[in-house]
């Protein structure tokens, strides 16, 4: 068989049990909506670790749940995030699924970014898996890849900058960012600085010794888990500024206090996953993060999409309150 007939395949085994999936589903909660702060200057929703499988139908099942929870918004937030991972293997199935998925939801959201993780390209080809990374993207409404020659690229929303980030060649975990990358990203952010904004920079990897690593990446090693060993470098550009705000997945950790880490002259937010298990004490799947920017705050409320209600305020972290001021 040849790859695309192989995709094919996989592609109607997954929507076939997604189908039979679906036929028992309880009603959907309605009675607590995402409903957006008319005051907010900027909304938007930040996804972890898809990682729709080829193998593991039950992964699309779990971001089906999420996009019903999208579907009963009130209105559409500016932007959709996906911090990395979108797929288990880079497959094109594995995109034509997730955009399957989201079809329904489109209208919910007005931009939609996506930046790589390390199962996206890992096992490919770098050139060809940034082509169909970027493929996939663009398929979206509103789908913001950039022109750069690589994966990272920058975009204002509502007068806010997103700074996308993204591994300049293929690395089994970790993250590889170039000095080309990293020199880049400081004359963005000095950029924006001007503007006095906090800028958003996405990335799938946090940096080493946040969000409670190496604790939340089952204790392994000091780097794992990690940009690796761009990260102090990628740090030291941080640190240069007080407006950054780093939003991550990966480490497949659930809301706790390890989800949100004030680093001084930068926060490190880490988002749970939305398709695979997520570590820790607190078990749902389908966890992630609604933010709400205003003038003189950033407020971030975890959210279990699947159920279609926000994470207890008992839980450590359920909401992100980062003073402008």
């Amino acid at each position: 068989m040849t790859g695309d007939r192989i995709s094919e395949f996989f592609y109607k085994r997954m929507e076939k049990a997604l189908n039979n999936m679906t036929e028992d589903l309880p009603e959907h909660c309605k009675d607590e909506p995402i409903d957006i702060d008319s005051k907010a200057k900027l909304s938007f929703i930040a996804w972890g670790d898809p990682q729709i499988s080829a193998l593991s139908p039950l992964r699309s099942f779990r971001v089906y749940k999420a996009c019903r929870d999208l579907k009963n918004m009130k209105k559409p937030v500016d932007a959709l995030v996906l911090v990395g991972d979108i797929t288990e293997y880079g497959a094109k199935c594995e995109y034509k699924m997730i955009a399957e998925l989201l079809r329904p939801v489109y209208d919910k959201f007005s931009n939609f970014f996506a930046v790589t993780g390390n199962h996206d390209i890992r096992i490919r080809n770098y050139k060809k898996q940034k082509e169909r990374f970027k493929g996939f993207v663009k398929s979206i409404p509103n789908g913001q890849a950039g022109e750069n020659e690589g994966y990272y690229f920058s975009q204002y929303v509502n007068g806010y900058k997103f700074i996308m980030l993204g591994a300049d060649t293929n690395s089994f975990e970790a993250s590889y960012l170039s000095q080309k990358q990293l020199d880049w990203i400081d004359s963005e952010l000095a950029e924006a600085k001007e503007g006095k904004k906090p800028v958003f920079v996405f990335n799938h990897q946090p940096l080493k010794h946040t969000n409670g690593l190496p604790v939340t990446f089952l204790g392994r090693g000091k780097w794992r888990g990690s940009v690796g060993n761009e990260s102090d470098k990628l740090r030291a550009v941080f640190e240069k500024y007080d407006s950054v705000i780093y939003i991550t997945g990966h480490l497949h950790y659930c809301t706790s206090q390890y989800s949100y880490e004030d680093c001084g002259s930068f926060k490190a937010i880490s988002v749970p996953t939305v398709g695979v298990i997520n570590h820790g004490s607190f078990k749902p799947y389908t966890q992630g993060y609604v933010f709400e920017v205003f003038d003189d705050k950033i407020i971030a409320r975890s959210r279990v999409f699947g159920e279609g209600k926000y994470a207890s305020e008992e839980i450590s972290n359920s909401t992100v309150e980062i003073s402008l001021k």
